[in-house]
């Protein structure tokens, strides 16, 4: 099996899938996507492997949707397609159809057989949340960068990053109305992620979890993922999820959307996702604008402000690649 955009390896009932296009931030592609389904069509034939690993190579995990193939949605850019070059591509109802398949497609890695275990170093934002989100588990660099930016001016990811399912409701509206990023370590404490450790242990974490997964029989595994993910389905993920595809359409034909793309035909991508964030650049989060303003920071919140903008500068090189 020949994958461009993806290694994929097999040893001891063990799958890695790692993400290979870090010169894009492992942004996500078309053929990325189309990569990833042939991997699960693999994995649906395969009754020996027990668990699949989901890591990244360079320094990020995945900085979103590749802008250079979506920007047609929005006149930006040359569609990398000749289909999307039709006018009628553009209407938010094919827009909503693009999002209702890219939707399904994710689904179906979340309903997979066997476990599936993300590992997590540097940025997962925008797009990257839909591949961490439907994962069973994560295992994550305490240092790493979790958001949703482009909750700030382009709309909703594919599966809203299944933020309500694993972070529940008002964490969910908190992080997602301002479009910051939490560290790993606030990730992990929030239920986005299992476990925050060093960035140089996290696959070392997560391969011993594997092992221990892979000597338990695949109906078992099956059978678990069945009857938990049963308890979100009775309660209408499916039907959620859609929601945000279809707010995510009529989102980025709106005022917000217009406004970015003038920006971005006049100075670029990468100038506007700049543009865009500089308001929120001052401090990572709310809390520690407010602690500066009270005269408290100092100290470890100095660092982890200068790690947040070298993670801003990494997020805007990326983000000529991803929706992010």
């Amino acid at each position: 099996m020949e994958l461009e955009t993806l290694v994929y390896e097999k040893s001891d009932r063990i799958a890695t899938m790692t993400l290979n296009r870090p010169d894009r931030g492992n942004a996500l592609c078309r053929q990325m996507r189309d990569d990833m389904d042939l991997v699960m069509d693999d994995l649906d034939r395969d009754d020996d492997t027990r668990v699949l690993v989901v890591k990244s190579n360079g320094k990020n995990f995945c900085t979103g949707y590749d802008l250079t193939e979506w920007g047609y949605l929005w006149g930006s850019g040359e569609p990398s397609r000749p289909e999307d070059s039709r006018p009628h591509r553009r209407a938010p109802i094919f827009s909503r159809r693009e999002f209702h398949e890219s939707r399904e497609r994710w689904m179906r890695l979340w309903r997979i057989r066997q476990a599936t275990v993300g590992v997590v170093r540097g940025a997962c934002v925008a797009g990257g949340l839909d591949l961490a989100g439907v994962l069973d588990i994560v295992f994550t660099a305490d240092d790493a960068q979790f958001g949703q930016p482009e909750a700030r001016t382009m709309g909703e990811i594919h599966t809203f990053g299944l933020w309500p399912v694993h972070l529940g409701m008002r964490k969910t509206k908190e992080w997602l109305f301002t479009g910051d990023s939490m560290t790993g370590t606030e990730a992990a404490e929030l239920g986005l992620a299992n476990r925050a450790v060093p960035a140089e242990e996290v696959l070392d974490v997560a391969m011993a979890y594997a092992e221990r997964i892979a000597h338990v029989p695949l109906e078992m595994l099956y059978s678990h993922k069945e009857a938990t993910n049963r308890w979100w389905d009775a309660m209408g993920i499916a039907s959620a999820i859609a929601a945000a595809n279809d707010a995510d359409a009529m989102a980025i034909a709106g005022p917000a959307m217009a406004d970015f793309k003038r920006f971005q035909d006049a100075h670029g991508v990468r100038a506007a996702v700049e543009d865009r964030d500089e308001p929120f650049s001052h401090h990572r989060t709310y809390w520690d604008a407010y602690q500066a303003s009270r005269g408290r920071q100092g100290g470890r919140e100095d660092e982890q402000h200068d790690d947040h903008l070298r993670t801003r500068a990494d997020q805007g090189a990326a983000a000529q690649n991803g929706k992010g």
